[in-house]
């Protein structure tokens, strides 16, 4: 099959286009063809393409030589000349139509490559030798090896035809008439050396220059590797945070759940891997407690963690009832449910309860389509986690701008109502109680702005570590608050990352804030514990405590902030707590535990 063969057989657009690449690539190479003899070379086709023509012109240059100068011996009926132009034009053609695979690791093309200087050097020897015109032939077949092969190749091409010529000598050593011509003979061995060693030379160049190129260009490759997947990065930086925030996801999650079931009880639990604790994220119409060890799970939830399908409870209908004997449902209200375990990249991530309070509800054509909404759902929420750690890692720019802000913008308008109120008050004593009243609130508002900025704007660094700036937190509390206030360093000199720190800090803040809101305590003890990568924050009040098992609502986002900068930095949150009694807030990682950590306090709700 030729080119226009090609061109006219195919019977579709896809065909035609892959028949016009094919036939651009055929015209492209030596002669139109394809050209076998180099593709083991491991050379830029621009270089190829050139090898083969350049071996036919040496090889035809060789025996035009050859031809020119044997002529008259052949007219004068020299049939050792005959036979020798005859076997040199043979090898020449046939290496022409049918060339030998150079660099090929194959027996049987080295051994052609082999075969054709045996047989050329046979037919220069008993054509006289060195004195023969096709001694040049015999030099083509040798520089043919030594460049498809190399430098051992080349001396073993050289050997043989010596030794060929040498064997055939005696056939012919008149055949041209000439007189022994020792500085001649001495040239032309010379040459032939020299024509080897240079083709075994430029062969090792131009193999060693395509090593080079292939890496500079895989240098190149990676490097616009690299540099489209920055591009890539930046464009998915500007548009992530916001479609990849954790609160967003529930948020969107929740409202999707209450328009595709009608729904008006939600629960999602998220598996924390480390403490390995069920953690809400979602509590609509329901009440959680703030972690659940698997055994102290939910009867209805843990029914769905162990079922491979979701589970469908309605007891009117008589659908999948829910076995051990707990509470049929999470709500009171409830009279039917929906449950499902939320699994992606092979790893369950959560699980997730729908109830309403009609007893025929849901209805088995529920099933699959919670399925197919809970796939999305459970990769959605785990990208979102992920995300929100990295992004967590990297908002202490975001607070210093804020911080900046509220002080240029709110700061500045509450401190003019403080001078307005002043004025007023000197010049309207009729109402000054009133004022005064006014201007105490204003005063208390600005504290707290101030308060505030202080928190969004401090931060660990290597001059300030969490030791120093714990301390100092804790005397603000302790100033604002009235409460008496302690913050204790076990180890002064030891020190975690400066992004880990930055993290337990943020903890900190958010914990005082909340015992200063919901405790009532009178005293607050802080202790901060470091050993080697081993570290633990103990928070402790003897305020009025909490129920912990009313201690989650949908509006709980204090404690669930807290727990998702724990689990940026792969650290455990507990919180212990009972009414009257007060509440241990307690952040660790490693060996740490409460064993050898300061007697805790009664305290009051974190919430």
């Amino acid at each position: 099959m030729d080119a226009t063969d090609l061109e006219s057989s195919p019977t579709s657009d896809a065909e035609r286009l892959q028949v016009d690449q094919a036939v651009a690539a055929l015209r492209a190479l030596p002669f139109g063809g394809i050209d076998d003899a180099t593709r083991n070379f491991a050379l830029p086709p621009s270089i190829r393409s050139g090898v083969s023509p350049a071996i036919a012109t040496l090889r035809w240059g060789a025996v035009g030589f050859g031809i020119v100068f044997a002529a008259p011996a052949a007219f004068q009926g020299s049939y050792i000349a005959v036979i020798t132009v005859a076997v040199c034009v043979f090898i020449t053609t046939w290496r022409t139509v049918i060339p030998i695979r150079l660099a090929s690791t194959r027996f049987q093309d080295r051994f052609v490559a082999f075969g054709d200087v045996a047989i050329i050097g046979l037919a220069v020897g008993a054509g006289g030798g060195l004195e023969s015109p096709f001694i040049f032939s015999l030099m083509a077949a040798m520089v043919v090896m030594s460049f498809g092969w190399g430098y051992l190749a080349g001396t073993i091409a050289l050997l043989t035809g010596a030794v060929t010529m040498l064997i055939a000598l005696p056939l012919g050593a008149n055949t041209y008439s000439q007189q022994a011509d020792t500085q001649r003979d001495f040239g032309l061995t010379l040459v032939m050396i020299l024509g080897v060693a240079a083709a075994s030379f430029v062969r090792g160049r131009l193999l060693d220059s395509e090593v080079r190129r292939g890496s500079l260009a895989g240098q190149v490759d990676s490097l616009s590797d690299a540099n489209d997947l920055l591009a890539l990065v930046n464009n998915v930086a500007r548009t992530l945070p916001t479609s990849l925030s954790l609160r967003e996801a529930l948020e969107a999650s929740r409202l999707q759940l209450g328009t595709a079931f009608d729904t008006h009880t939600i629960c999602l639990l998220a598996l924390d891997e480390r403490s390995e604790e069920w953690v809400p994220k979602l509590a609509d119409g329901c009440v959680l407690n703030p972690a659940y060890r698997t055994a102290a799970l939910p009867e209805p939830l843990r029914q769905a963690l162990n079922s491979t399908a979701p589970i469908l409870v309605n007891p009117v209908t008589g659908s999948t009832p829910v076995d051990g004997g707990g509470s049929l449902f999470l709500s009171s209200s409830s009279q039917s449910g929906l449950y499902i375990r939320l699994q992606t990249r092979g790893n369950t991530i959560g699980l997730l309860g729908l109830e309403h309070a009609e007893s025929d509800h849901f209805q088995p054509q529920h099933l699959n389509l919670l399925t197919g909404m809970a796939e999305v759902l459970a990769l959605t929420i785990d990208n979102a986690r992920w995300f929100g750690r990295l992004r967590t890692l990297g908002a202490e720019e975001e607070r210093i701008r804020l911080a900046r802000d509220l002080h240029d913008r709110l700061g500045q308008w509450l401190t003019y109502i403080s001078f307005e109120l002043e004025r007023i008050m000197s010049n309207e004593p009729e109402q000054l109680e009133e004022l005064t009243q006014l201007y105490s609130d204003v005063q208390a508002a600005l504290d707290e702005l101030r308060e505030t900025l202080r928190q969004l704007r401090s931060g660990v660094s290597e001059d300030q570590p969490l030791a120093l700036l714990g301390r100092d937190l804790v005397a603000r509390f302790a100033d604002r608050s009235a409460v008496t206030a302690t913050f204790t360093v076990t180890r002064p000199e030891e020190r975690l990352p400066v992004p880990v720190e930055n993290e337990i800090l943020r903890i900190l803040q958010e914990a005082l804030n909340n015992i200063a809101k919901h405790a009532l305590a009178t005293h607050v003890s802080v202790v901060w514990d470091v050993d080697g990568g081993n570290f633990q924050l103990l928070v402790t009040d003897d305020g009025q405590g909490f129920e912990i098992a009313r201690g989650v609502r949908d509006s709980s986002y204090g404690l669930v902030g807290m727990r998702e900068r724990a689990d940026v930095i792969g650290a455990d949150l507990t919180i212990e707590s009972t009414p009257g009694s007060g509440t241990v807030l307690r952040v660790f990682a490693g060996k740490t535990s409460s064993s050898n950590s300061v007697p805790i306090l009664k305290q009051g709700a974190m919430r």
